[in-house]
């Protein structure tokens, strides 16, 4: 989701702590409640994040605080600072807000991809052979999209997006030699997503995961963790900043074998004549 100055104010604050997947889960919550966050008490920031009034006070002193109004205190020095406030997708001009949402979630991306981590993705996805992609639910268009355009450029790519086979998959590919898999996880989570990740660890792999949030409850799962931030200002969430980060990652992949990635391409624009409509 795209975050104000407040919003990035607490999330530099969680990251900078080593904090349980329940709190981490809290945070990820209270993100989508400014500015109406910094002025809730314990009892109603844990009924809107599902948990109890204990767990919000606890979350305070991970985080470095004395305790929850010293917490609160901060909180609400970070949205009076004069940050505007992401705005509410309820709107009649939603679709235009959105359009705004996206740019920023855009924006975001280029410390992701100029970042460590990204750099760590492509050294181990660029090795994988087969290369594992999963993604379902929400994500298999995703994992479908990404896979399209990379058999194209890569000698072996097996995308899985059926929940009920995503053990199967996870195994045969690592009895096929592969060294690393990519996931997409978008919200809602799938558990077999999340899963399939433990799994592949479980068997050696190395695990690439495009989530859209740092703080997904599965984050010490992930060898690499990659973040794109979706659009919530409409009905269902938005992936246009996902889609930039995957080809983004499939790019500096091939650019690792540009020879054996000519070679390819070329092969394959032998074929378009085959199936190319030109009206």
């Amino acid at each position: 989701m795209a975050r104000d100055g407040a919003g990035e104010w607490l999330l530099d604050l969680a990251q900078a702590h080593r904090l349980s997947p329940a709190q981490r889960q809290i945070v990820q919550r209270m993100l989508g409640m400014f500015p109406d966050v910094a002025f809730l008490s314990t009892i109603e920031i844990a009924e809107r994040a599902g948990v109890s009034q204990p767990t919000v006070t606890r979350l305070a002193a991970a985080l470095g605080f004395a305790g929850f109004g010293e917490f609160r205190a901060a909180l609400r020095d970070a949205v009076l600072a004069g940050i505007p406030q992401q705005r509410s997708p309820a709107r009649p001009e939603s679709g235009v807000a959105a359009i705004d949402q996206e740019r920023a979630n855009l924006d975001s991306l280029k410390r992701v991809i100029a970042g460590d981590p990204m750099a760590r993705a492509v050294h181990l996805l660029a090795g994988a052979s087969p290369l594992g992609v999963i993604g379902l639910r929400a994500s298999a268009a995703l994992a479908q999209y990404f896979g399209y355009f990379a058999r194209r450029v890569l000698p072996a790519v097996s995308v899985c997006t059926d929940a009920g086979a995503v053990d199967d998959a996870v195994l045969q590919l690592s009895q096929q030699g592969a060294e690393a898999l990519l996931f997409f996880a978008m919200p809602r989570y799938p558990a077999a997503t999340v899963a399939a990740v433990r799994l592949a660890r479980g068997l050696g792999l190395a695990t690439v995961v495009i989530a859209d949030n740092p703080l997904v409850p599965f984050a010490e799962d992930a060898d690499v963790l990659l973040v794109a931030p979706v659009g919530t200002g409409l009905i269902f969430d938005s992936h246009a900043s996902v889609v930039t980060l995957a080809i983004s990652l499939l790019d500096a992949i091939t650019r690792t074998d540009p020879h054996r990635t000519q070679q390819r391409l070329e092969a394959h624009e032998a074929l378009v004549d085959r199936w190319v409509h030109d009206a």
